[in-house]
């Protein structure tokens, strides 16, 4: 049964965005050229909507995202100017107008953000195709994860840029064409350097003690490089030992070398004080139980991060 999307309405938020292609693990249909456009359609659309862009990663099937999104909806004479910048061709709005005035808080909306990212991509994936293809492209509609600023975001985003090395595609996220941090390397400036700037580095200043975005990137080469250097890798779970897990309790680890459904499947991630506070006001109070949250665990001999998920995710096979 799909149930109603947590957004946070009447507050700024952080989310994480996922989907991903329908088929198989296997199937791989997004090549460099598939890449590029997603990623340069993604780009043209934050000149629309005030969703602010974080981070991206564009893999061969999936793509993730970490957004940043205001509390309020821009005032009618930005509506105005962002409208009329997008559509070039089109009559322009005025901020008297009834149109104007309706435009102002969809802009906010990660709903329609997203529908307008994936629908008009598809469209273009379909016609592009050597036979040309018909139909649904995504498996679902894609999900979102809420995360309190601080940890959650930090952990969030490096487990992000962590996927090429995980699914083997570069040694380092550096090395990868189609993610903000192989961007942010090769040209020196991060694609979204004031988003960084505005949004994360007043929170992060305490929280890395970091005072720019270059030490900030210092920082995230430093956590990509412990753990690639620490990570220690273990032969293949055995197809018997997998199904011993089903239907048991996965853990919620912030490790980011390894795959993480809480960051993906998860629906609040932050202190308890805040999952508690950001469901009680999405949903009726009586719907939030401390029986669903799972708390997250860190990487051996370290420290337990204080991080809970509001959601309990079960073991499953591949």
């Amino acid at each position: 049964m799909r149930h109603a999307r947590l957004k946070p309405v009447e507050q700024s938020s952080f989310m994480h965005i996922y989907n991903r292609v329908a088929g198989t693990r296997l199937d791989l249909p997004f090549q460099a050229v598939e890449k590029a456009e997603f990623v340069r359609r993604l780009v043209r659309l934050s000149q629309l909507y005030v969703v602010e862009i974080v981070a991206y990663q564009v893999m061969g099937n999936h793509f993730h995202l970490l957004v940043y999104i205001p509390a309020l909806p821009p005032s009618l004479s930005e509506t105005c100017a962002r409208f009329n910048r997008f559509f070039p061709n089109k009559p322009p709005l005025t901020p008297e107008s009834a149109a104007c005035v309706r435009l102002a808080p969809q802009l906010r909306d990660i709903s329609l953000f997203m529908k307008d990212l994936q629908q008009p991509f598809t469209r273009w994936f379909n016609r592009t195709r050597p036979v040309r293809r018909r139909g649904h492209l995504w498996a679902d509609r894609f999900k979102n994860t809420v995360l309190e600023c601080g940890l959650a975001v930090w952990d969030c985003w490096k487990y992000i840029e962590m996927n090429p090395v995980r699914a083997g595609l570069a040694p380092t996220p550096a090395d990868y064409g189609f993610g903000s941090f192989g961007q942010w390397t090769d040209t020196g400036r991060h694609p979204y350097a004031e988003v960084l700037e505005q949004r994360l580095l007043p929170r992060f200043r305490e929280l890395l003690q970091v005072n720019t975005t270059q030490e900030l990137r210092q920082a995230l080469h430093r956590e990509f490089t412990r753990i690639q250097a620490t990570t220690v890798r273990v032969p293949s779970e055995r197809l018997s030992d997998a199904m011993a897990r089903k239907g048991r309790p996965e853990p919620f680890t912030t490790q980011i070398d390894r795959r993480v459904r809480y960051w993906v499947d998860g629906l609040v991630i932050g202190s308890e004080c805040f999952v508690q506070s950001t469901v009680a006001t999405m949903r009726t109070k009586h719907i939030f139980s401390k029986r669903r949250l799972s708390r997250a665990v860190g990487r051996p001999n370290e420290p337990r991060p204080d991080l809970v998920c509001y959601k309990h995710l079960r073991a499953l096979l591949d």
